[in-house]
């Protein structure tokens, strides 16, 4: 028994270490959380029911809980935290990794392979329900049977469906606003990439930008404020080109361009003396160490959730959490939670109500 608990202790504090340092370490990055905080209590039990070294493995154990409990996922602030209700002008805001947008029946382009038809219908009256002042919204694009990343324009759809928002897009990320956008800008990742070489665009690529383009911010004018959203989608960190998960789709391009996206978003938030909303899909689980990146002015919004262990993906049967929302000092959270998507994603959508501090 004490082998076995010195072994994930071993493990444990290497994984602290190298997670989101290096790239050879993405394996077992795809640890499931909340074996971080489960494994050292199994071995603790099991550990006060041996008879030798019961007590030098029971305390290895609860080292090992020590140091990845806290990134596990579990999320023990609803015990003690309690929302501040709501001001009549608070600002409701959903972030939704939508799943390759309507790709669908009834859409220009069938479902890809391995997803489940979808009416698309359905996808707006699910965007309608959420009744958001302010939508964050992933993959706004479609994928062709080649893996290839397809343009959407569905513009003109998303005026008639939502009369009187505005709309900005970049790249696969599209955000709708009840508040006039003073600003929209792609962030691009390759000012911040260590080496050119690093930069995630295919060999013949007609959409460059889908590739470097992971943020798009957004200033809106609310009231008599400017508050700065940041609606993102960071890469993932098995390559989707790659066909599969194995040591080739876990390589150094994806790990480079995850750092180098979060680096360019942080330079800009650093940069931005406006109260700020970063949310959307970082395709980081709590146990990944490249969220250490996440700019140091943003505050996590996880204690306003009621769950104790928040779960974004897969929607169907929720193991982990990936999907993310912070915002800056300034802004309070009231409520948040995570709404399922009835089949439309893979992706639970976040929902979130703020306001200004006056």
């Amino acid at each position: 028994m004490l082998c076995a608990a010195t072994a994930w202790l071993v493990f444990v504090v290497a994984h602290r270490v190298l997670s989101g340092r290096v790239w050879w370490w993405q394996l077992p990055e795809l640890v499931p959380p909340l074996a971080l905080a489960a494994v050292p209590v199994v071995l603790l039990v099991a550990a006060l029911a041996a008879r030798r070294a019961r007590r030098a493995a029971a305390a290895v154990a609860l080292a090992s809980l020590a140091l990845g409990g806290g990134v596990s996922g579990l999320n023990l602030a609803p015990l003690w935290h309690r929302a501040v209700p709501a001001p009549a002008d608070a600002i409701k805001v959903f972030s939704w990794n939508t799943w390759y947008w309507d790709q669908s029946v009834g859409s220009a382009m069938p479902p890809p392979t391995g997803t489940p038809p979808r009416d698309v219908a359905a996808f707006y009256r699910y965007l309608h329900a959420q009744d958001a002042d302010v939508l964050l919204l992933q993959e706004y694009v479609y994928f062709g049977a080649d893996s290839r990343p397809i343009r959407v324009n569905d513009l003109d759809r998303l005026r008639r469906e939502f009369p009187g928002f505005h709309i900005a897009a970049a790249s696969e990320l599209v955000t709708l606003s009840r508040f006039p956008i003073v600003l929209e800008r792609g962030l691009d990742l390759r000012p911040e990439a260590e080496d050119s070489r690093d930069t995630p665009v295919p060999p013949g690529s007609d959409w460059p930008g889908f590739y470097t383009v992971k943020t798009l911010r957004t200033d809106l004018r609310i009231g008599s404020r400017t508050v700065s959203f940041y609606n993102s989608h960071i890469n993932s960190p098995v390559d989707p080109s790659a066909g599969g998960l194995d040591l080739l789709s876990l390589n150094r391009t994806q790990h480079e361009a995850r750092k180098a996206n979060f680096r360019v978003l942080a330079a800009d938030i650093q940069a931005n003396p406006l109260p700020a909303v970063l949310a959307g899909d970082f395709n980081a689980s709590p146990a990944m160490g490249i969220l250490r990146l996440v700019p140091g002015r943003m505050v996590d919004a996880t204690p306003a959730l009621r769950s104790l262990y928040p779960a974004t993906w897969d929607d169907r049967w929720p193991w982990w959490r990936i999907d993310w929302a912070y915002t800056t000092p300034e802004i309070t959270v009231h409520a948040y939670r995570l709404v399922r998507s009835d089949g439309l994603s893979d992706h639970s959508g976040q929902r979130l109500v703020l306001s200004l501090s006056r």
